[in-house]
């Protein structure tokens, strides 16, 4: 077990900021300690009044040196000993090199309230000095989500193993931020959400459709369905476009808080960019993160690199001062990127952001190392795999994985994750190009390095080894090796059903969707048994999940009843069938395929007039799914001989 000492210093202004910390940090050593860290918050409030022989300030001092995090908060005022306490926790940081890691926190000022001179010369020599930005916060949220990101992200240095992976634990769903299943924050309460104007008119639109949509349901009027259906598939719509934009606020959240944190100056134009983000703005972000300044300041980077490299006496600071804002540079670039993928009205956005994600990547090529070039590249092949642009993101993966593979045979222990990593993308880019050779291939080296992994450090690596496992089962049920696959899917489950003991709000959607994965292979290979068992078992945690996230859950019990309910009905089942598509049919507001399911359910019960108003309601829409079920119903045999004349009755109508 690691211990993790954080010291809060502060003075009484924020007392309630200080027990708010205090409370944050209890909860994450409540989720770091299943996973080895104990992380403790240290206050002066926390400790003896009593005399030592030494003035108490020096025994927090002490206290704060011996520190691994340090956090220093102001307000209005800049108090003497706060400041003593964060001069000694950089003075610890400058001879150590490792610890405490310093982090400054000022909370905004309310209408009427002033900061003291000495705040003031304090930002001011914190900024021209040690070229550091400090957190502005408003809200708890907003202090809680920049110390956990930070958190997220230095474990591995504090705790001493450089194997464990920063990032990748948080999720943002239905404008909730958690951190292995446990709530940090909401979007609403931070400013670079709550005043960005295109999340705003996002949530505005969602709250009119459901407003509208429950008015035409109160009616209880039939015929207004398809407007009812028009609207939910408006609001469907809406709630993925907020679901993007959510995602892509936050990841550049997480990238400015990486930045903060990094050790880089922060530049003028960056920090005029930081408070641009904070406020919602992100086209000022793109205007101040302009390509020609950043071009302008790389060439004179570069000037000064190769001026260093001709002195042989001062030379080597040179030469560091330029690859440090190098370095600056390049994260501008991203920074640009990410602040336009926030733009929708920029219909060019995704093509300004790859050029801005290539500039980066060329300076750094040029001036940085292997390893810096390898984790740019890779940033930038999964925005392109995200965006579906396969044949760029190919490229970029492979340079990446070119150099992932020299730096792992140099020191596997620290460059194996990434590798691992590289493989599994290619993996799945080669499985949806249908390239399934090379799919097969990169996904089995990968499994090779996690299983490697797994065996000296499960706690941290098992998740990625059933992850491509589970990548593994589902190409090899795509091209029908199927024993191979329930193997893979098995062990996945296995893994994930272990997991979700310690933390199930993290694992239980992994486990769910490979049990549904294991529901198709076996409906697949005709054990139909087998098929229901984990179909129901998927629906179970989908119902569960949905209960309390509708917004990214529903299509996924949708989908889990839709194959439920065609289960059935290949077995002949005609109420279980309609049972599920009947639940599914709850949340289907835009694909409605399982009316598919449902038409056919009654049908073949008989149920005649029920069956043709959804035939005749999504005739159009649906007419090719509803013939091909039933000649695939009439291959299976499962048409009873006295709804034969039914059938050939709805054939006719969706023929004409």
């Amino acid at each position: 077990m690691k211990n993790i000492t954080v010291f809060l210093a502060s003075s009484d202004e924020l007392k309630n900021d200080r027990n708010s910390f205090h409370s944050l940090v209890a909860s994450l050593d409540e989720i770091f300690e299943p996973r080895g860290y104990r992380i403790r918050c240290r206050r002066w409030e926390d400790f003896s009044a009593f005399c030592t022989g030494s003035r108490t300030q020096d025994d927090y001092n002490r206290i704060v040196r011996a520190s691994d995090i340090c956090i220093c908060m102001f307000h209005r005022k800049a108090g003497e000993y706060t400041i003593e306490e964060f001069n000694q926790a950089l003075d610890e940081y400058v001879k150590s090199q490792s610890h405490p890691k310093t982090f400054v926190y000022i909370r905004a000022l309310i209408e009427g309230e002033m900061e003291d001179e000495a705040l003031k010369r304090f930002k001011e020599d914190l900024f021209d000095r040690v070229g550091h930005y400090w957190c502005n916060y408003a809200t708890d949220d907003a202090m809680k989500l920049h110390f956990v990101m930070q958190l997220e992200r230095i474990i591995p240095s504090v705790s001493g193993n450089a194997s464990v992976t920063e990032g990748n634990h948080f999720k943002i769903e239905n404008g909730v931020v958690s951190l292995y299943g446990h709530k940090i924050a909401e979007l609403d309460n931070l400013s670079f959400a709550a005043e960005n104007p295109e999340y705003l008119s996002l949530k505005e639109s969602i709250a009119r459709l459901n407003t509208e949509i429950a008015r035409l349901r109160a009616t209880g009027v039939a015929e207004l369905q398809p407007m009812i259906d028009e609207k939910q598939a408006e609001l469907y719509k809406k709630r993925e476009s907020l679901n993007r934009l959510e995602s892509r606020l936050f990841d550049l959240a997480l990238s400015i808080n990486k930045l903060i944190g990094s050790g880089t100056p922060v530049s003028e134009r960056k920090r005029l960019a930081i408070e641009m983000f904070e406020r919602g703005n992100s086209k000022g972000v793109v205007e101040i993160l302009n390509e020609k300044d950043i071009a302008a300041d790389a060439a004179q980077a570069r000037k000064e690199i190769e001026q260093g490299k001709l002195l042989v006496d001062s030379g080597r600071s040179l030469i560091e001062a330029g690859l440090q804002k190098t370095r600056s540079l390049a994260e501008e670039y991203v920074l640009r990127a990410k602040a336009l993928m926030t733009d929708y009205a920029e219909p060019r956005r995704f093509e300004l952001a790859c050029h801005a994600y290539e500039q980066g990547i060329e300076l750094t090529r040029a001036n940085l190392s292997e390893e810096e070039l390898a984790k740019s590249l890779f940033e930038y092949g999964h925005f392109l795999q995200t965006n579906k642009r396969y044949d760029l993101a190919e490229v970029r993966y492979r340079e990446n994985l070119d150099i992932c593979q020299r730096l792992a045979a140099i020191s596997p222990y620290a460059y194996e994750p990434d590798l691992a990593g590289t493989q599994n993308n290619l993996g799945v880019l080669y499985n949806n190009t249908q390239r399934y050779k090379e799919s097969e291939k990169m996904y089995l080296s990968a499994l090779k390095i996690c299983q490697r992994l797994t065996a000296a450090n499960p706690q941290v690596y098992e998740p990625d080894l059933a992850m491509t496992q589970n990548n593994l089962g589902l190409l090899y049920s795509d091209i029908r090796r199927y024993e191979e696959s329930e193997e893979m899917h098995l062990s996945a489950v296995e893994i994930y059903q272990r997991l979700t003991i310690v933390n199930p709000q993290v694992y239980e959607p992994d486990l769910a969707d490979t049990q549904y994965n294991l529901g198709c292979l076996y409906y697949n290979i005709q054990r139909y048994e087998d098929s229901e068992e984990m179909y129901l078992s998927a629906l179970e945690v989908y119902q569960r999940l949905t209960a309390v996230n509708p917004q990214v859950y529903e299509p996924y019990l949708v989908r889990a009843c839709n194959n439920l309910s065609f289960l059935f009905l290949a077995q002949g089942n005609f109420e279980e069938a309609e049972r599920y598509a009947r639940e599914g049919s709850k949340y289907d507001f835009t694909h409605h395929a399982i009316y598919t399911n449902l038409a056919a359910s009654l049908l073949l019960q008989g149920r005649y007039a029920e069956a043709e108003e959804i035939y005749l309601r999504y005739k159009e829409e649906l007419k090719e799914d509803f013939l091909s079920d039933f000649e695939d119903f009439y291959r299976r045999g499962i048409i009873p001989p006295e709804r034969e004349d039914d059938v050939e009755r709805i054939k006719k109508l969706l023929s004409k």
